[in-house]
């Protein structure tokens, strides 16, 4: 058997954890299976992960938004080609978002990860809190054989990774996939997910919101709520980094980006970005020490969010009237100043439904909305507020395609072997019986509606963010679970209704 340099790193980097106290005991011979990529379905991930192993042991990242997670257990029954029992260890980086799904495992590159050689106890539900190792690509030292970092297995991607293009919806300035690189790629839509439009509790329920007026603030077009609500108010959004298959749907969705790139019309409305904040500083070094400062008291205010988390730690921020410190794109650090504020700020984000048990959460500070109306939504209970108006993210109104502000989840993974910038010769997927057998049944649970609605139990915690796709089963015989519209994996093509199967 041959051993890539990238094998024999995983085989030293296990024997270190196992021997590492301040950490999670890793027995020799675990199988690390390492998915990077969206945030977006982060929740929905965790339970599918929590299926497929029992005895888990739960490890996230020390960052306030979770970027990076681990879970380690057994292979339980029922996972063709996977003996029960098998010692696995599922590593979830989400830091950037979808583009981190897509272009490194197309690449084979070595990215950043959680480091379980340098962890503490952690409160429930995790056992572990742990610092992170490995430098992106597009960072100094990438390239070298000092970068610790490791190669995905397979990513997710909230839309299909031929919609990450140049010049919004890539990272760290790095050139988007080559068609040689895309086809080197597996991939088919998984399942379908909502994207919502949200809002800090300061926007009040009866607040009708067009779609054309949240893309201008996205944009950056409309700086004070006067068109909205009649306010003078400043526009704050927090919105994802670019990569992120969350902020891809809404460039998408609001600025037809980059579906319509032969029109002029897209690039008169791109996203607005931090440096566009008319309170923003770059005078500092943009360091964890010396952040950039964003002082929203001068006006409209844009905040790039690594991952869903910081989304939502920076929508209840905004609400609360405190200091919020994130680490954007690039490894550089923002320290937003709503404490000057003087109390909330009417701030919009960039979520998938994926989100709804946190906007449930007491003091949370935010809430989906309805689309081109008024009102705000609960997706738990899936119920509006008194009066609401337009169109509800409900699971309802996706498999009947009346809410369509829907994309269709990929989860890619190599079909060739890549050699790497730092000399790894990394094989497919295929080559490792686990993993590939791990990865297929991953993406078959991620699409049976079984997770995607609870059918016959309780196994997710996110089903009506989710819906089975019409191409993998019947809405005649499972109407509540499966769509009755599709993409095809196109994310620039209509819903189309497809017949019963």
């Amino acid at each position: 058997m041959k051993y890539t340099k990238i094998a024999l790193a995983c085989g030293l980097a296990l024997a270190a954890m196992s021997a590492q106290a301040a950490g999670p005991a890793i027995p020799a011979g675990t199988k690390v299976v390492f998915l990077s990529g969206a945030t977006a379905p982060d929740n929905f991930l965790g339970d599918l992960a929590n299926s497929m192993m029992t005895g888990v042991t739960a490890i996230r990242s020390n960052d306030a938004g979770i970027l990076h997670r681990a879970y380690l257990g057994k292979a339980a029954a029922g996972i063709p080609g996977v003996a029960a029992g098998t010692d696995i260890l599922f590593v979830k980086r989400s830091k950037g978002g979808s583009v981190w799904g897509v272009d490194p495992v197309a690449r084979a590159q070595r990215i950043e990860t959680i480091d379980l050689n340098n962890c503490v106890v952690s409160a429930a539900p995790w056992a572990w809190s742990c610092g992170t190792k490995g430098i992106d690509p597009g960072i100094a030292g990438h390239e070298t054989a000092a970068n610790t970092g490791l190669v995905a297995d397979f990513g997710v991607a909230d839309v299909e990774p031929g919609l990450f293009k140049e010049p919004y919806n890539t990272e760290n300035n790095q050139a988007q996939l080559s068609p040689s690189e895309l086809s080197s790629l597996i991939n088919s839509p998984v399942n379908q997910i909502m994207m919502g439009i949200v809002a800090t509790n300061a926007v009040a329920a009866t607040t009708h919101i067009s779609r054309s007026q949240y893309g201008a603030m996205l944009a950056g077009k409309i700086d004070t709520w006067e068109q909205v609500d009649g306010s003078t108010d400043p526009v704050v959004v927090c919105r994802r980094v670019n990569g992120s298959g969350t902020q891809t749907s809404y460039n998408w969705f609001f600025s037809g980006f980059p579906c319509n790139t032969t029109s002029a019309g897209y690039l008169d409305t791109p996203p607005a970005t931090a440096d566009n904040s008319f309170g923003f500083d770059g005078s500092t070094a943009g360091t964890a020490a010396d952040p950039f400062i964003i002082d929203p008291t001068a006006g409209l205010t844009i905040i790039e969010n690594s991952g869903s988390g910081d989304v939502r730690n920076c929508l209840k921020a905004a609400q609360d009237g405190t200091d919020f410190t994130v680490k954007g794109s690039n490894n550089q650090f923002y320290k937003v100043l709503f404490s000057n504020v003087g109390g909330p700020s009417k701030a919009i984000g960039v979520l998938s439904l994926d989100s709804y048990n946190n906007a449930n959460a007491a003091n949370s500070g935010w809430s989906f909305r309805h689309l081109d109306g008024a009102g705000t939504f609960n997706g738990a209970t899936q119920t509006s507020s008194a009066g609401a108006t337009g169109i509800a993210p409900s699971k309802t109104n996706m498999v009947n395609g009346k809410y369509d502000f829907v994309v269709e989840l990929s989860m890619p993974a190599r079909s060739a072997t890549v050699t790497n910038v730092n000399g790894d010769v990394v094989a497919p997927i295929a080559a490792d019986a686990v993993k590939n057998a791990f990865y297929k049944e991953f993406v078959k649970r991620a699409g049976s509606t079984r997770y995607t609605g609870n059918d016959g139990g309780t196994f997710t915690s996110v089903p009506n963010a989710f819906a089975t796709l019409p191409q993998s089963a019947s809405y005649a015989t499972k109407p509540t679970f499966v769509s009755k519209y599709s993409r095809n994996g196109n994310t620039c093509a209509p819903l189309v209704s497809f017949p019963a199967l």
